[in-house]
């Protein structure tokens, strides 16, 4: 009896463990599935995903496998179908990471030609991740082409950060601040854009204008003089050498400055470019005059007369022209009037549009976007108890910060450390710190490979001057890292905000970036 029991009992472990290791694979469709991906029959593989979502329409795994496949087979909309089910779902592991999903997706949106979901999804991964690199390129290119210049400059300069040699990225920081009036940091920007690229016409040209708007007519003639002048370009040869016969007038180089706008005038003759034929004309003129070349002028003007009599003003300003060279200075003292000096200056001031840099750069959407409607219903969503991105000052902001700080030393450590990671960050090594209650240190890789040095500090009773970020800016050139991140849970005063717009190499995560990136850590 004991034999037939054992035999039975081997039987049917046996029979259990073929139909475990065998049977139930083939019938299994996701390890089905697999085993079609592995051969690439990846259309085999779609149906067989599909036929496990029918049994389990919730396993988020599948749906960003079946994602993967349709992105792979150029089927963006099913796609797209499955990458948003994972966030609707909000399921996520080692394998399907949100970051990630997020990415695709808004990639996905890109290339549906939605822009506005793409920004929406951009801008949501920079409420979690706000150093993280494809989304800062992004929102800041997104804002900048639909002119939100004020948005733009906020991420355009953590970019610059984390990309400064990027020519793409510092000339968009410049056109930023030179749409925004701060005309010496674009001045910057753009001389760093000219040396990145030194062959660059638009760089060379912003560099000039800059620099022409702030008075330095010397250097801003250098960056003017690097356009070459066998471009192909006949509009941006014109544009260069207008600017430099205007750079040598300010600078009271007059006999330059007209050699220039009569040498701008043939080119424009032989071009035959009959629009910058009147322009220079019309310019030459008030060149000629402010050289005190009265007769030049008139010649000038003239002629732009006689080619077209209702050019702006040139009818009036013949006429003046013409009494002034008739009055003698008695008459002139006796008789006060309108002067051309007053046309002259206007001249000056509306000869380079405020836009004008901006309208030739590039960098201008030709379609219309609401993304200050997306930014304020996404502060709304946040006012109305949205954990993600609660803005600073806020109770829940607050709570995570303070808890943050209240750590004891080794929890601290442990949050500082899935912090980073949390931030796409590899940490290599934990090194020592001064004062460890205060804050710890880490040697670390980017995302992009690049070593990285990494201070946590969670100091309560300052706010954290310039010294600690140029202590920090040294310690990374000592280590020879790519760059740094200093996270700090407290509030940076004015000069150390100055002072890090020197210090490339170093990146900042603020108290409200930091209050977000906390979110499920402590």
């Amino acid at each position: 009896m004991i034999l037939y029991l054992l035999i039975f009992s081997v039987l049917v472990s046996g029979i259990f463990l073929y139909y475990t290791y065998y049977i139930s694979p083939r019938l299994n469709p996701v390890k089905k599935a697999e085993k079609y991906l592995k051969n690439e029959q990846h259309n085999e593989a779609v149906l067989e995903y599909k036929k496990a979502l029918d049994r389990n329409g919730a396993d988020f795994v599948v749906h960003f496998r079946l994602a993967n496949i349709y992105l792979q087979q150029k089927e963006i909309d099913q796609a797209v179908l499955h990458l948003e089910k994972i966030l609707d779902l909000n399921a996520f592991n080692y394998e399907v990471e949100k970051l990630d999903v997020q990415k695709k997706l808004a990639s996905a949106y890109q290339v549906r030609d939605e822009p506005e979901k793409a920004f929406q999804m951009y801008y949501d991964i920079l409420r979690y991740y706000p150093v993280d690199q494809e989304a800062l390129y992004n929102v800041t290119f997104m804002a900048l082409g639909q002119e939100e210049f004020e948005i733009a400059q906020r991420y355009a300069e953590k970019l610059v950060n984390l990309m400064p040699n990027s020519f793409e990225v510092v000339f968009a920081a410049g056109m930023c601040n030179y749409q925004n009036k701060r005309i010496n940091d674009a001045s910057s920007y753009f001389k760093t854009a000219a040396a990145l690229k030194p062959g660059s016409d638009i760089a060379n040209l912003a560099a000039a204008l800059t620099l022409q708007k702030k008075g330095d007519y010397r250097l801003a003639l250098s960056y003017v003089q690097k356009i070459p002048e066998n471009d192909n370009d006949p509009g941006v040869i014109f544009i260069s050498r207008r600017l430099q016969g205007i750079i040598l007038l300010q600078g009271r180089k007059h006999d330059e400055a007209i050699k220039i706008f009569e040498e701008l005038l043939n080119f424009a003759k032989t071009n035959e470019m009959q629009e910058e034929v009147l322009l220079v004309l019309y310019d030459i003129g008030f060149v000629a005059a402010k050289a005190e070349r009265t007769n030049q002028a008139y010649e000038y003007w003239n002629e732009l007369y006689r080619l077209d009599k209702s050019y702006k003003k040139i009818q009036s300003l013949v006429m003046m022209l013409r009494k002034e060279m008739e009055l003698d200075y008695r008459t002139a003292m006796e008789e006060p009037q309108s002067s051309l000096d007053d046309y002259t200056e206007a001249w000056l001031e509306e000869i380079f549009p405020a836009d004008f840099l901006w309208n030739i750069c590039g960098l201008k959407s030709d379609r219309k976007l609401n993304l200050k409607g997306i930014m304020t219903t996404a502060r709304v969503q946040t006012a109305h108890g949205d954990e993600s991105g609660l803005e600073l000052g806020s109770g829940a902001n607050f709570e995570k910060l303070e808890r943050f700080n209240t750590m004891n030393v080794e929890n601290f450590r442990i949050a500082s450390n899935r912090l980073v990671a949390k931030m796409g960050y590899k940490v290599e090594q934990i090194l020592q710190t001064y004062r460890e209650n205060d804050g710890v240190d880490f040697l670390a890789v980017s995302p992009e490979k690049e070593k990285t040095l990494i201070w946590v500090r969670r100091w309560t009773k300052a706010r954290v001057g310039e010294i600690p970020f140029r202590n920090f800016a040294q310690a990374i050139n000592d280590i020879k890292a790519k760059k740094g991140v200093f996270v700090t849970s407290s509030e940076i005063t004015e000069a150390a905000e100055i002072s890090l717009k020197n210090l490339s190499k170093v990146v900042v995560v603020q108290p409200d970036e930091l209050a977000s990136l906390l979110e499920g850590l402590v």
